[in-house]
């Protein structure tokens, strides 16, 4: 269901996740654009559940299979691997931002999936989200950031030093990735200069480089990106008249 989700995030705002239970066999996929993901979903399912809209909810009998669709807003996908209390931290905080979480060594509040080192083979595809999170380092780290790289990931981030983060290039040139492949995806030392000490400081750190390659913000201060003062003498009017256009997007 993860990977299915994942992939959706990648294609489209929306999907239909479908389960079908077809005899004895039960599978998932999604339904984005008008075409089953993985290629699971015969026409005549697609073509039932293509009028869903976010929200909606289907119970169907399809030539002798039983469908269940739910139509949802998908949200970007993370895979958050480590073994300590900043993974635990980075899943939480990425979770809280509205992002499925595949928790990867570690039990944290809010994933959508709690998996092991092995999941990431079945895991980890063209364009995921990985960020490898150990305090002080694991000596998994470099198998999984190596994988991540060579799978095509789009945004690799690793916690560690400037020197470990150097000395894990080597190992990876050292294993056969040209530097240029590496330094396309690797974001290490991982997160924003923001002076964070604390695991959930460092948390925030990381999600927020995470939001920043998702929405392809700048990392400035907002204050910088629209500075107030500027428009001071421009504004007319009170609060009481104001009304602020913004709103967040729903995520589902």
């Amino acid at each position: 269901m993860f990977k299915v989700l994942d992939l959706a995030a990648r294609r489209g705002e929306a999907a239909v996740v479908v389960r079908v239970l077809d005899g004895g066999r039960a599978y998932v996929d999604a339904v984005v654009g008008g075409r089953p993901l993985l290629g699971l979903v015969p026409d005549a399912v697609v073509r039932a559940v293509a009028g869903l809209r976010p929200g909606e909810r289907a119970q169907l009998e399809v030539g002798g299979m039983s469908i269940s669709a739910e139509a949802v807003l998908v949200r970007p996908t993370v895979i958050v691997v480590g073994f300590g209390e900043v993974a635990r931290r980075v899943s939480e905080v990425a979770a809280a931002a509205g992002y499925y979480v595949a928790a990867i060594g570690h039990e944290a509040e809010g994933a959508f999936y709690r998996g092991d080192l092995p999941d990431l083979e079945r895991l980890v595809s063209e364009g995921s989200i990985v960020v490898v999170a150990n305090e002080g380092g694991h000596p998994s780290d470099v198998d999984v950031v190596e994988l991540a790289v060579r799978r095509g990931a789009g945004y690799v981030a690793l916690l560690a030093s400037q020197r470990r983060a150097a000395l894990v290039v080597r190992e990876l040139e050292r294993r056969g990735l040209p530097r240029e492949a590496v330094a396309s995806r690797l974001r290490s030392p991982a997160g924003l200069d923001i002076g964070a000490r604390t695991a959930g400081e460092i948390a925030v750190s990381v999600v927020a480089e995470v939001v920043m390659y998702l929405r392809g913000g700048s990392g400035r201060p907002m204050r910088e990106i629209k500075d107030p003062y500027k428009v001071v003498e421009e504004v007319e009017g009170d609060l009481s008249s104001y009304r602020c256009e913004w709103r967040p997007q729903p995520s589902a």
